[in-house]
């Protein structure tokens, strides 16, 4: 399971995920937003 295959593909969608993060901190009124929601759960 441990396959070089694997390891790209795993690598890629952290490589992805990474991106739209670091994306979103481009649009601070969304980023603003989202602290927002998370201050009012608490």
């Amino acid at each position: 399971m441990d396959s070089p295959v694997w390891r790209w593909v795993g690598m890629a969608l952290l490589a992805v995920v990474l991106a739209v993060a670091f994306s979103a901190y481009l649009r601070p009124d969304f980023v603003a937003g989202l602290a927002n929601r998370f201050i009012m759960c608490f």
